[in-house]
């Protein structure tokens, strides 16, 4: 049943863009979710699963509590015994790992510690607060009404055969214990998608070099990289080309055929040096999209192999890089793994945001928080090759003209940046 959905929002975005020069975020997002990858299987050590999701549902193989566990360090006596007497012979000590002997009948009792299987035979214990010892005895001083049991009873939590994790649980340590506690030692989670970035310019030096005045260092990468590690997707390449067809044809069959997606920057908008998009055609990537009426990143492209493989086009410019990659590429992979459309929280606008063009406008913000409501403060800054103003920023409102004016008090949808 999901295939068939996921084919058909492919046949009807297909068929809202054909024939269409620029199309509208909403349009675009939607192409792209419809396209997401399929997500594969592996089994990975417990250690290692940490954020990752799960594939398959989990069972229990015994039962939790697998005994009538102690939850507090004391007596375990058999409460019948308290209607004759308050007074208990002990008989030995029991700890927490310890095989527990059956109590013998009569006003008798085992100081037992908190973690041990309660011994057969008894059905109380008695805190070590509500006794006083003397001499091998123990005398209860408390009142009896207010007695507990004080043991956790076997299979309370789970029973084997239970499920106890569904698949497509994000695994966190609140759930690692459970995978132990079920003989969970190697976990089956969806696999990581193996990432490439292309960024493209006779204009990027590495980092290390000092650049020429018509230079600049290369940036994108590196940013794009950490981005997408923030948020799980941790099995990255990147690589720096010259604006020369041949290389760049070179390692993008090489990345086609090494990845599941491939990101690009730079050489996707109208200039002549610009053939990305001749260069996917040439290599069997269908394009799906090629121009997104928003700002930053319009020359935004997409596309898609026969094999279901990823490619997207990005701009060079760092905010619209970025952006993009917040806006598009992690949703992609988040649904591909989760199969849960994202959910994106909403923020006030701290003061007016002006536009006049028809196109959605990601609004560079910082995000405070006042009890419940998340606050949003428009970062300013010098368009998109500006990435210096990213660093005061925390995100991004969308704002589309057609939700105009967007005055203080405005509420919008916020991407925000991974954490680190």
């Amino acid at each position: 049943m999901k295939d068939k959905t996921r084919q058909f929002r492919k046949q009807n975005c297909s068929s809202i863009l054909k024939g269409k020069l620029v199309i509208t975020s909403d349009e675009a997002l939607a192409a792209v979710l419809s396209h997401r990858l399929t997500a594969k299987i592996e089994h990975i050590d417990l250690e290692l699963s940490l954020g990752r999701i799960l594939a398959d549902d989990v069972y229990a193989d015994i039962d939790q509590p697998p005994f009538h566990r102690v939850a507090m360090d004391g007596l375990a006596i058999n409460s019948s015994q308290l209607k004759t007497t308050k007074s208990f012979k002990i008989l030995n000590t029991i700890a927490a790992g310890a095989e527990s002997p059956e109590l013998p009948s009569g006003p008798m009792g085992f100081e037992i510690m908190t973690g041990a299987m309660l011994p057969l035979g008894s059905d109380m214990v008695i805190r070590y607060e509500d006794l006083v010892i003397n001499d091998k005895m123990a005398q209860l001083n408390a009142d009896e009404k207010k007695l507990s049991s004080n043991f956790h009873p076997q299979g309370k939590d789970y029973k084997a055969g239970d499920r106890v994790l569904s698949k497509g649980t994000k695994i966190r340590s609140t759930t690692t214990s459970i995978l132990a506690s079920v003989g969970y030692s190697k976990v089956p989670v969806l696999a990581l998608p193996k990432l490439g970035i292309i960024s493209t310019g006779n204009e990027l030096v590495h980092v290390h070099e000092k650049p020429s005045p018509y230079e600049i260092r290369w940036s994108n990468g590196i940013g794009l990289k950490h981005e997408l590690e923030s948020f799980g997707y941790s099995d990255v390449t990147i690589i720096k080309l010259p604006d020369d067809e041949n290389e760049i044809r070179k390692h993008m069959q090489e990345q086609l055929s090494a990845c599941d997606v491939l990101l690009l920057t730079g050489g996707v908008s109208a200039g002549k040096f610009d053939f990305v998009p001749r260069l996917l055609k040439e290599c069997g990537v269908k394009e799906i999209f090629h121009k997104v009426s928003q700002r930053p990143g319009k020359p935004l492209w997409f596309g898609e192999t026969s094999q279901g493989k990823l490619v997207f086009g990005l701009p060079g410019n760092p905010v619209s890089c970025l952006v993009n990659l917040r806006k598009y590429v992690i949703p992609c992979m988040d649904l591909s793994l989760s199969g849960k459309e994202p959910l994106l929280p909403e923020a006030i606008l701290t003061q007016e945001v002006k536009f006049n063009k028809d196109f959605t406008y990601y609004c560079l913000v910082r995000i405070s928080q006042e009890g419940s409501k998340l606050f949003a403060t428009p970062v300013k800054g010098n368009g998109s090759g500006d990435f210096f103003q990213m660093r005061d920023s925390d995100g991004f409102m969308e704002l589309r003209q057609s939700d105009a004016p967007f005055s203080e008090g405005f509420s919008g949808k916020i991407y925000q940046w991974g954490k680190h």
